[in-house]
């Protein structure tokens, strides 16, 4: 799995079109290839250890932290488990992540599970492939978000 989050081929196959320098330093750009359209990501990587964390600060889309941990199980007898940690810089400590956003990052994942499987996205059929699926987590976001902003105590 830590080939996908750091081989500018492999990230292509998954989240955008890359170009990555995998060293501490190095840049972390994204060409982001989903229909909404979404300026491009000038990354630098901040943080490195080789298989199980990768910290990359962005221009527009916040921190981006990886960390993978190796657990028993699976098909080969181990398995990785991957948090996904997206820190941004907002004014208010009660905004939300967009739901549309959250949303992507749902998507991206299911996405980087399918490269993993031997199944790189096909970008210019991404809305045939993958719209239904994004919309569903749209609307469990949306739901969520709701739900929460309904339950904050007065």
């Amino acid at each position: 799995m830590w080939d996908a989050l750091i081989d500018d081929a492999l990230v292509s196959g998954w989240l955008a079109e890359a170009s990555i320098e995998p060293r501490v330093g190095g840049r972390y750009d994204l060409e982001w290839m989903h229909p909404d359209p979404y300026p491009p990501t000038v990354g630098t990587i901040r943080e490195l250890d080789a298989v199980t964390r990768l910290v990359v600060e962005t221009s527009n889309v916040g921190v981006l932290a990886f960390d993978l941990d190796g657990v028993a199980g699976g098909t080969r007898g181990h398995s990785t488990i991957l948090r996904l940690t997206v820190t941004l810089d907002i004014e208010s400590s009660t905004s939300p992540l967009s739901p549309r956003a959250q949303a992507y990052w749902l998507a991206d994942l299911d996405q980087l599970e399918a490269l993993l499987r031997g199944h790189p996205v096909d970008w210019a059929n991404w809305h045939r492939d993958h719209l239904d699926d994004w919309r569903t987590y749209l609307r469990e976001v949306e739901a969520e978000s709701v739900y929460r902003a309904g339950s904050h105590p007065t």
